[in-house]
């Protein structure tokens, strides 16, 4: 199922509160700038303060590309030193989170074409940074719209509590799965009992994100779930039960979910089904059984891992002079180099750093 324009806005009408607006661009989706920069961050849409490469703050907010290490790929980190973060994005980008976005899904067949596009567009409006154009491909299969379905998948599991996330570190010999909802139900309660998050779950990255938000209400009491998900996008085509049996195959995850906008049933009855309706509303149908692994890797430890994850992302709340304080002041010795940051977030609990990070706010 291609995704075009029309059917965009249909999925926004369906299934958000968004408000639906005419702008100098052409019809948008308006979000508050927290919400858009997600949205950004998840499907590469790019902030258009330049036409030609329209800034995205999609693959800056990663920490590793494996689970079970801690090895920093370039991203949230530069060779253990904080590069990416919201925060320091900030400072550079103050329009990143100031003002509602527009959200201005643009049909086109080439780059050449989609290039006079927005030199035009952007030419004759003022404030174009807070526009955020949603490149829609009409030359490709699905025109080009997987992280559309991960986001929308992100979302509705967002909403029952999970912390989500997409393009999943797990191994090199499996891939990223496109979307994961963990359940650590302890770790999301302590982590709303500070105050900084609203909503009953979140998507990971909102975790580096606290400093540029704040006076947040958080609602804790109904989040239950201690499942692990995962789940494999697809739109120009419906194959993807290998890729998501080898993600069950690591015994890691309770359920996995086929995302596709027009797949009617799962391929497997113990795949679920994550899909669109006749009217563009999300549906999920849930696996029949479970999927049996036959070598599976220690949930625990991945548990642990995920645990220890978190505190990476919290830790993006701070500068970089304030992270070697907050070191200076528990370690007694300065932080010197990557594995000192690593050894220190592992051994320090997420209360000091929510702690920590009240003080700054």
């Amino acid at each position: 199922m291609e995704i075009y324009k029309r059917d965009y806005f249909k999925i926004f009408k369906t299934n958000f509160n968004y408000e639906i607006v005419k702008t100098d661009l052409g019809e948008a989706v308006k979000m508050p700038p927290r919400n858009a920069f997600i949205y950004s961050s998840i499907t590469g849409a790019g902030y258009l303060e330049n036409p030609i490469y329209p800034f995205t703050p999609k693959g800056l907010l990663k920490l590793f590309y494996n689970a079970f290490n801690y090895k920093f790929v370039s991203g949230i980190f530069d060779n253990g030193v904080l590069k990416n973060t919201p925060y320091i994005l900030s400072q550079a980008k103050d329009y990143l989170f100031n003002g509602d976005k527009y959200i201005v899904p643009v049909e086109f067949e080439s780059e050449k074409n989609l290039t006079s596009l927005l030199k035009e567009g952007f030419d004759n409006i003022n404030n174009p940074e807070q526009y955020i154009i949603q490149r829609i491909e009409t030359s490709k299969q699905g025109n080009g719209m997987e992280p559309l379905m991960e986001y929308l998948a992100a979302e509705y599991f967002k909403n029952l509590g999970f912390v989500v996330e997409n393009q999943v570190p797990l191994a090199h010999s499996l891939g990223s799965p496109d979307f994961a909802g963990y359940g650590l139900v302890n770790m999301i309660q302590t982590i709303h009992k500070s105050g900084f998050l609203s909503g009953r779950g979140f998507h990971i990255i909102e975790l580096s994100m606290i400093r540029n938000f704040k006076n947040f209400n958080s609602d804790y009491s109904k989040v239950k779930s201690l499942e692990l998900l995962v789940g494999e996008a697809k739109t120009g085509t419906a194959q993807m039960s290998k890729q998501l049996e080898k993600y069950l195959g690591t015994g890691l995850f309770d359920k996995g979910f086929e995302i596709h906008p027009s797949k009617s049933k799962p391929s497997e009855d113990y795949f679920g089904l994550i899909t669109l309706d006749e009217d563009f509303k999300v549906t999920i149908t849930l696996p029949q059984n479970n999927f049996i692994s036959e070598n599976p890797l220690s949930k625990k430890d991945y548990i642990q891992w995920l645990e220890n994850y978190i505190k990476f992302y919290l830790i993006a709340n701070f500068t970089n002079d304030e992270l070697k304080d907050f070191y200076l002041s528990l370690r007694k010795s300065p932080l010197n180099k990557e594995s000192d940051l690593v050894n220190f977030v592992l051994d320090t609990n997420i209360e000091k750093i929510l702690e920590k990070i009240k003080q700054l706010l």
